[in-house]
């Protein structure tokens, strides 16, 4: 029996985590929740799966007391449950870089660490390498791609990722004028605020980018998108001689959690098989330069690298936050991040301590940014 530990468990992630291993109670076992919102889920969740240990960061609400959980609190906590002797695996869903800490010290003590959150990858590939744990991606893009290519390793000449595209991929209106209801309505996916967003200005897929080309050791020149709306392929591994493997599925965060969890094996998880003859028409289109802003972001921060991988992260969690919040439109968000960018001078980041700092001086920056565009008062 494996001893799991979720971090980021009220979210949407560690719900579709916790689904699987309710359906396969006989192989994993709930050491430790981490969450930061939704106290009365948390409880419930509690209550289910009996976690020794749990972590609730919100500064302003505590929980009830309940027999056989342990409560932990801040940074310490959840690095003392990343790296506990009894941890068999972490599944990392804390969103942005609270969980970049606690990640780098579990893969130092050789955990084997699901990770679902991007801005890890994004902003500390170049210190993910060279450590005791592993890294098995949950997005089901990366996935897809580490499923072909754990097994065939050989001749890789270069991997192709799927876009749905969002909800505004053959939107004709005025971008500017699109509400956060709007923006949250994707028309395939179930996820979290931030990531919806950024996969209807794209910059998720440019994330994604940036996280193949550490997660694989692929060259940046052969890693390349394309849209996909319907979202059954998940992505594409090309090899030299000629031959294109992909990997399908019905779109479901599940497929992938359930891969992890149960890796190197392959088990039944109670969820639909993918029926061939009834998923219609796949469709797939390049995506041309100018058609998402945001995308064109990341793939010149990538094409710079080092530092500017974080102020890309930084910029686009600040502008978002920003307009979901109503304060700036959708057209803004990715300005204020190419303002950050082309202010940025690069600096060098050996450690996590750097990345977090320069974190938050870029949203710092940003905010600056959006008060000088808005004309506020900048206190």
């Amino acid at each position: 029996m494996k001893n799991v530990v979720i971090f980021g468990s009220t979210g949407s992630i560690g719900r579709a985590t916790l689904d699987v291993i309710e359906f396969h109670s006989e192989r994993f076992r709930v050491l430790g929740l981490a969450a930061h919102t939704q106290k009365d889920l948390l409880i419930k969740q509690i209550q289910k799966f009996g976690p020794r240990y749990v972590i609730f960061t919100s500064h302003n609400e505590k929980l009830p007391e309940i027999k056989g959980t342990v409560y932990l609190y801040k940074q310490e906590g959840l690095e003392f449950l990343a790296t506990h002797p009894e941890t068999d695996i972490v599944v990392m869903g804390i969103p942005g870089l609270a969980g970049l800490v606690s990640t780098l010290k579990a893969l130092d003590t050789g955990k084997t660490i699901a990770l679902a959150t991007k801005e890890i990858v994004v902003c500390a590939g170049h210190l993910l390498g060279g450590k005791k744990g592993r890294i098995l991606p949950v997005d089901s893009e990366h996935n897809a791609i580490f499923q072909i290519i754990d097994r065939e390793k050989s001749s890789v000449s270069g991997i192709v990722l799927t876009a749905s595209g969002g909800p505004f991929l053959n939107y004709n209106g005025d971008l500017s004028r699109v509400t956060v209801k709007q923006v949250l309505n994707h028309p395939v996916w179930k996820m979290g605020r931030r990531i919806t967003v950024d996969s209807a200005t794209l910059m998720n897929k440019g994330f994604e980018l940036i996280e193949a080309f550490y997660l694989f050791g692929i060259s940046k020149e052969n890693i390349s998108v394309v849209l996909h709306p319907q979202a059954i392929v998940h992505g594409f591994v090309k090899f030299s001689d000629g031959f294109v493997k992909a990997v399908l599925s019905i779109p479901d965060m599940r497929y992938s959690i359930n891969y992890c969890l149960n890796y190197p094996e392959r088990i039944y998880a109670g969820l639909p098989e993918l029926d061939i003859q009834q998923m219609g028409t796949l469709t797939f289109q390049r995506v041309e330069p100018g058609m998402f802003q945001c995308f064109d972001l990341a793939m010149e921060a990538l094409k710079l690298g080092g530092s500017y991988l974080t102020v890309l992260n930084a910029a686009d969690e600040e502008a978002v936050r920003l307009f979901l919040e109503g304060q700036i439109n959708f057209k803004d968000i990715p300005a204020l991040i190419e303002l950050a960018m082309e202010k940025h001078k690069p600096v060098s980041l050996e450690n996590s301590d750097d990345i977090l700092t320069l974190d938050k001086q870029v949203k710092k920056q940003v905010m600056a940014f959006f008060k000088r565009r808005y004309n506020l008062k900048i206190n």
